[in-house]
């Protein structure tokens, strides 16, 4: 028994949903990791003569990242270029991105933050130093210190620049002390300081954490399943077909068409398996032609052109279909964008 759906009762909407995660220094097995950014001459360069982070250590397998390459590239890639050509981080213009000779980096695994990394959702407790910082983003790319103002972005007093790099000079742009790259799980920190060098390098009591929310796309679609009266008001269960209830041994010749589904019966030419849709059978238990019988809904299917099964809903429990009364059955679905 189909029906088709018309147009009006369909319904396709996208919508965002959030995960929270939480990190610390401890978990470099998950995929999440830091390194060391240094800018150095690449001229006559071997690896023995640079500082590495190891990532991966076994007897197979052996992963280390170099400081001196890995400033490169986070300059190329994020900092060298401004424009959507050549620069893989966001153009913002906002976002203020400077990058000093040296840096702290995090790499978060895209399996965590799907789309990106929820703007306005990242903070960043660190103990690499005698104070605890905590780093927050301001949800168009900029890391700043949540003890000064994020709205110190194109000014910071001499007192600032002494709090926050260690000395009366700096080269600070207000509080912000680097960048998040949302759609990628970079977070950089740029400041040079003394009290944010050590950003994401320490560990034990010293270590960091980090908290954010992952963003993901998703299509949630709606199908308004009209039923009208006295529609889909014959039986598809098995359980109705004549002679069949009980325990039964199917028998080898004869009265075999018993043990098929309504509609499916090879042996009276009602149908057969090789039917793309099922009519109700002709030989059915005498209950079920009583006026007063109904059938219950328990399953929903959704088929597309070709007949074919694209979704199955089940209900939270069978519903009456009473021939005198319309019924509606709304299915809903979401589905990764």
């Amino acid at each position: 028994m189909f029906r088709r759906i018309e147009s009006d009762n369909i319904s396709i909407k996208p919508f965002k949903s959030f995960k929270s995660f939480s990190f610390t220094h401890n978990d470099s097995g998950s995929g999440v990791f830091s390194f060391r950014a240094i800018s150095s001459s690449l001229w006559n360069y071997v690896t023995s003569s640079d500082a590495s982070t190891k990532l991966i250590s076994t007897p197979q397998v052996s992963m280390s990242l170099f400081s001196r390459p890995s400033w490169f590239f986070i300059s190329n890639r994020y900092y060298e270029h401004t424009d959507h050509v050549r620069n893989f981080a966001s153009n913002d213009e906002f976002q203020k991105r400077q990058l000093r000779a040296s840096a702290s980096v995090l790499s978060i695994p895209k399996k965590f933050y799907d789309m990106q990394i929820k703007p306005k959702s990242v903070e960043i407790t660190d103990n690499s130093t005698d104070l605890t910082l905590t780093l927050v983003d301001d949800g168009i790319g900029n890391l700043y210190d949540s003890r000064f103002s994020q709205s110190f972005t194109t000014y910071v007093s001499s007192s600032d620049i002494s709090a926050l790099s260690g000395s009366g000079t700096g080269q600070l742009s207000g509080s912000q002390v680097g960048n998040i790259f949302y759609k990628e799980g970079v977070i950089v920190i740029t400041e040079t300081g003394s009290a944010y060098k050590d950003v994401f390098q320490g560990t034990g009591a010293d270590g960091f954490e980090i908290d954010f929310k992952s963003q993901t796309e998703n299509t949630e679609y709606e199908y308004i399943c009209d039923i009208p009266e006295f529609k889909f008001n014959k039986s598809t269960n098995i359980s109705v077909t004549a002679g069949r209830s009980g325990s039964i041994s199917i028998p080898e010749s004869g009265s075999a068409w018993k043990f098929f589904p309504p509609g499916s019966n090879p042996t009276n030419g009602t149908g057969s398996y090789s039917q793309k849709r099922y009519e109700a059978a002709e030989d059915v238990e005498n209950f079920a032609t009583h006026s007063t019988f109904a059938p219950y809904v328990t399953t929903v299917g959704l088929y597309n052109d070709s007949n074919q099964l694209m979704a199955l809903g089940k209900l939270a429990r069978p519903i009456k279909n009473e021939d005198e009364l319309a019924l509606s059955i709304i299915v809903r679905f979401d589905v990764p964008s």
